[in-house]
């Protein structure tokens, strides 16, 4: 299960700063290429699912994510798949009749602060972000309680986004 949280932010330079003051480990640096397909025979938008195809300079990968569980955090099912050949999955994809819905280009600087990721992201087209994801299994109600606690000594308030960069690049076009 993935557990994180999501909030629009103003300026990635200070957060960065601040996560460097509490000693959070940078990771590196990374430009993904995420490709996002409508199933043939369901509509993913109704059933709250992603079908994805990231490409990054080191690896391929193929993930599927189930249905949001409720609440402030996006918690759901994430099944992923390493790719060798990033052309053949996307063939095969479209010859199963999966329709490629859109393309989300993004920056991605990690850090590694205790038993979080937090990636800070410059989204093409949407802004610059950060998520923070829990790399322990805990409860929905202690993720939440965490995740919250730690955005706000990072000094981020206001509420989380619970949208996919996909959904909120979508809503753009509309």
């Amino acid at each position: 299960m993935e557990i994180e949280v999501k909030f629009k932010v103003d300026n990635l330079g200070d957060l960065e700063n601040r996560l460097k003051e509490l000693g959070a480990v940078f990771k590196g640096t990374e430009i993904e290429e995420d490709i996002y397909y409508q199933h043939p025979c369901r509509d993913f938008r109704l059933t709250d699912e992603a079908l994805r195809l990231r490409r990054t300079p080191k690896a391929y990968e193929l993930t599927y994510k189930g249905p949001r569980a409720p609440g402030k955090l996006k918690a759901r099912e994430e099944i992923v798949v390493e790719v060798k050949d990033f052309v053949k999955a996307d063939i095969l994809l479209r010859k199963l009749g999966f329709r490629k819905i859109a393309v989300v280009k993004k920056t991605r600087r990690k850090y590694i602060l205790g038993n979080r990721e937090i990636c800070l992201d410059e989204v093409e087209g949407l802004g610059e972000f950060i998520e923070v994801e829990l790399l322990v299994e805990k409860s929905l109600s202690e993720a939440e309680k965490e995740l919250l606690d730690f955005a706000k000594k990072l000094g981020i308030s206001g509420e989380p986004i619970t949208k996919s960069y996909l959904e909120l690049l979508l809503e753009r076009r509309t």
